[in-house]
């Protein structure tokens, strides 16, 4: 039977609107084979190929059994017998308690989606729409472009944000239109011709724009972008419903200097947005876009920027440098700040945490590793300053020397979809971006990558993830709410699993509410993504944690305390500590490692047997190495007990061997923003801008 609640409590390592408009029929077949084989061979970045439309699945309920311990769970689409849609409700019964009176309420949420508008989807046969990525995430079945239809594993989403590409928006939809300008635009028309040259020859001309920045300008005109823009306003405003589920306007900045990923999603507060969205093709520069940033903040309302998949940057995304090269100042540091508090570490593309090189001494930081270049897969990419850790870290030094934390950043996880819907369930993973990677069959493909010579192949998307979501402490669901929570860094990320995860921490013992909450809001403590001074002589804090499993997923193996620090010599380090273990023991007091880990499941049946880990782990946990001389941040990472990756149930499926390019098991995680714990004499936080509602 499964561990109802494992506790500790012990000092040091031992513990403590839908869119108007016609309806898309898919493209000609052949077409799209051409442009993906074309794509493929100019090394994009999501080449790969077609939905098995056989499989039939039904979304599971709340009362279904966990998938990871179904060994028939399909991974391909669901084929729908109706169209019947789970009603919103107001609250999601996978959420756990409801929250008391005056605390905040768990918030799980997808922050970066892409639809039809977006081109790369759109060219790999996507139709989907952003009112059907609005009806995916309330818990409605969507087509999918390989064929079948698709459903959201689990409850409803609390919050989505489009996030289509600013660069082209609006030319799929122009294009269709035969009474718009750009329908009858040379090259529109060959791209829309049956003849595969044609198709050939115009998307590869699309592409090297977007690579190369410069725009074909009827392809950036204003009757193309504005139209779009002001639609997606529209559709996100009226898909909003405050208290019930949130929809967050926003869009993506995708900057590709030398194909290297520097891309960001920007998310408005609320509905006073700029008349138009800031494109790569205005500038590559990511300051550029902090300014355009503090201008609209100073028109409009708040906003912010999310960089994402910061691991296939080649090393740029957090080197502490000026896009130039030059040297950065206090000044530099609190724009980034300013407009950048927060950092996307789990998503399809890989996680961008942490790799085994940059933190040797975790070993759990292997996980869902992608070392390439984001749009070139041939190109390995940079490991420093590619990954959310070691920049952390570097902040903290960083401080020290500017007065300002350009990296004090808080977490998130969501999927980067570009099918309009989130694939975050392992056993029912329905790939990335429509009929590229569709179907098991195309998944487990290896395919060009587009090196030098022609010939080097690489099962790219046998490396994606089926990845992630982000989780918010918030205190009601609305846009202002969840917004000013970002900017509080009250988040986590997920690898995909509703896992609910709680911290507080300060330097007084906790003092229970009335109902005996230990993690009840406390001015004497700081919840993920807070701060703490420590005066000179200051005892180790005192850390509380709460995890619970998701109800539709395995249980839990254990809580980690992940802590980064500087020394005054400036030097920094990096101890991974167990706080709590699956089977309620207590951590190894030398080790600082619980005495025994779950069992991985067998490739071939996908089973966990549901008593492997519990349901519910606590922790009071105090550092027994803490100097408060000494700046340093602390992280929570939850892991669930082993599980079958998504390859596996793939392979499981076509009657084959898992993939060897990567695990057959993997475990899912939580990962929280940090606890900052500093030297009193230390320079305070730069205040966050004054929302206007």
């Amino acid at each position: 039977m499964t561990r109802a609640r494992a506790s500790h409590s012990v000092d040091g390592p031992a513990l403590v609107a839908r869119r108007t408009g016609p309806r898309v029929p898919p493209p000609n077949v052949s077409r799209l084979l051409v442009a993906l084989l074309l794509l493929v061979a100019a090394g994009c970045r999501d080449a790969a190929e077609p939905v098995d439309p056989s499989a039939t699945p039904s979304g599971p309920s709340s009362a279904a059994p966990s998938p990871a311990t179904t060994s028939d769970a399909a991974a391909a689409p669901n084929d729908a017998a109706g169209d019947a849609a789970k009603a919103p409700t107001e609250r999601n019964p996978a959420d756990g308690p409801a929250a008391k009176p005056g605390e905040p309420a768990l918030y799980f949420g997808d922050l970066h989606v892409h639809t039809a508008w977006s081109f790369d989807a759109f060219d790999r046969g996507v139709r989907a729409e952003p009112d059907a990525a609005y009806r995916f995430a309330r818990g409605e079945k969507i087509p999918h472009a390989a064929g079948g239809r698709i459903a959201l594993a689990g409850p409803p989403l609390d919050f989505l944000a489009i996030t289509d590409h600013a660069e082209y928006l609006g030319v799929t939809t122009a294009a269709l239109r035969p009474s718009h300008p750009l329908h009858r635009q040379p090259l529109i028309q060959s791209w829309l011709a049956d003849d595969p040259t044609r198709v050939e020859l115009a998307t590869r001309r699309i592409r090297q724009t977007l690579q190369g920045r410069e725009p074909l300008p009827a392809l950036v005109a204003d009757a193309v972008l504005l139209p779009a823009w002001q639609e997606l306003i529209a559709s996100a405003q009226a898909h909003d419903r405050p208290g019930v589920f949130t929809a967050f306007i926003g869009f993506e900045y995708t900057s590709n200097p030398e194909r290297q990923n520097l891309h960001r999603n920007v998310i408005f507060r609320g509905a006073a947005v700029p008349e138009r969205p800031f494109t790569a093709f205005d500038s590559e520069n990511p300051e550029d876009l902090w300014d355009w940033m503090d201008a609209a903040r100073a028109q409009g309302d708040d906003l912010l920027a999310i960089p994402h998949n910061s691991n296939g940057s080649n090393g740029l995304m957090f080197d502490p440098v000026r896009f130039d090269g030059s040297a950065i100042d206090a000044a530099w540091a609190e724009q980034r700040i300013r407009n950048e508090p927060l950092a996307e570490v789990m998503q399809i593309k890989g996680q961008s945490d942490t790799t085994p090189r940059l933190s040797p001494d975790d070993a759990w930081a292997d996980f869902e590793v992608v070392p390439w270049q984001t749009i070139a897969p041939s190109r390995p990419s940079r490991e420093s300053g590619s990954y959310v850790r070691e920049a952390l870290g570097r902040g903290l030094g960083l401080r020290e020397q500017l007065g300002v934390d350009p990296f004090a950043l808080g977490l998130v996880g969501s999927t980067d979809t570009h099918n309009a819907a989130s694939p975050v369930d392992e056993s029912r993973y329905f790939g990335k971006i429509g009929f590229a990677d569709g179907t098991p069959e195309t998944r487990l493909e290896r395919m060009p990558t587009g090196g030098s010579d022609g010939a080097t192949a690489l099962n790219v998307s046998a490396y994606w993830s089926a990845a992630g979501l982000a989780g918010i402490w918030a205190t009601e669901n609305t846009r202002a709410a969840l917004f000013d929570a970002m900017r509080r860094r009250e988040t986590f990320a997920t690898s995909g699993p509703r896992i609910r995860v709680r911290v507080r921490a300060g330097f007084a013992p906790p003092a229970a509410d009335a109902s005996g909450d230990a993690l009840a809001t406390d001015a004497r403590s700081v919840p993920m993504g807070g701060e703490l001074r420590a005066a000179r002589g200051a005892g180790s804090p005192h850390f509380v944690v709460l995890a619970q499993q998701d109800p539709l997923e395995a249980p839990l193996e254990r809580i980690q305390i992940i802590k980064l620090w500087r020394t005054a010599a400036g030097e920094s380090h990096e101890r991974v500590d167990d706080v709590a273990c699956r089977d309620g023991g207590v951590p190894d007091a030398k080790t600082r490692r619980c005495a025994s880990a779950a069992p991985a499941p067998d490739p071939a049946r996908c089973v966990v047997d549901p008593a492997a880990g519990a349901r519910e782990l606590t922790a009071r946990w105090r550092d027994p190495d803490f100097d408060p001389k000494q700046a340093a941040l602390y992280l929570v990472r939850v892991l669930q007990v082993p599980t079958c990756r998504w390859s596996s149930f793939d392979a499981k499926k076509l009657g084959r061997k898992p993939p060897s390019e990567v695990p057959p098991t993997i475990q899912e995680r939580a990962l929280t923003s940090p606890i900052w714990v500093l030297p009193a004499k230390t320079a305070p936080p730069v205040d966050p801008p004054r929302s206007q509602g």
